[in-house]
């Protein structure tokens, strides 16, 4: 799950990083917040993070086995990870979870409260003997009608494409719009008409 931020400590950033250049505090850095961009280990791609680094793969190569020397960084399964960030996911993972949880139980008291309360109003017009309860209880339909709503549903027409599994027809479709898809991004959904452009400037029937 892509987190929009994470705790960070700094005094441990600094105390952790002492002896390494600012190349590799800036590339160590930026490993670790891809890790939270994607919500766990990063692929371990030298192009792609060369790219989001914005040096070489030569460059970013030296800096990886230095990282990896250090223990800062480690490659499992083809994926750069780092112990402390995973930690951190799964418990802030943890923590959005109980507080949806919460959220679900607040929102069920909520309704509770409200048909106890749409009960109630529905008990007094019966307990009316006058020709006032039957107006009364023509105008609790009319408003129970203005609470009633209609879901419409929007459309995803598009095409999920990995950038490394479909490399060839990810870039064909990023020369078709005319724009770079952010090198951090893995996955891009593109319009479909995009990508059957894309496959035509290919070669490849839609």
């Amino acid at each position: 799950m892509s987190r929009p931020w994470y705790r960070r400590f700094p005094d441990n950033f600094i105390a952790g990083t002492v002896g390494l250049t600012l190349e590799e505090k800036g590339a160590y850095s930026l490993v670790l917040d891809l890790m939270y961009v994607r919500g766990g280990p990063v692929p371990d791609e030298p192009r792609y993070i060369a790219g989001v680094c914005n040096c070489s793969v030569r460059k970013w190569n030296a800096i990886r086995e230095r990282l990896i020397s250090l223990g800062k960084i480690h490659v499992v399964n083809g994926y750069l990870t780092n112990e402390r960030a995973e930690k951190e996911i799964e418990n802030g993972a943890k923590d959005a979870q109980e507080r949806a949880e919460s959220g679900r139980k607040g929102g069920a008291k909520t309704a509770e409260n409200r048909t106890n309360i749409s009960r109630n109003n529905a008990v007094r017009p019966a307990k009316l003997q006058h020709a006032g309860a039957v107006l009364n209880q023509n105008q609790n339909s009319v408003l129970k009608g203005d609470f009633s709503s209609s879901q419409k549903g929007e459309g995803n027409d598009g095409v999920r494409l990995d950038r490394w599994a479909d490399e060839d027809l990810f870039k064909a479709c990023e020369a078709a719009m005319g724009e770079k898809v952010p090198a951090f991004l893995q996955f891009k959904v593109f319009p479909a008409e995009v990508v059957e452009q894309a496959r035509g400037s290919m070669g490849v029937a839609a």
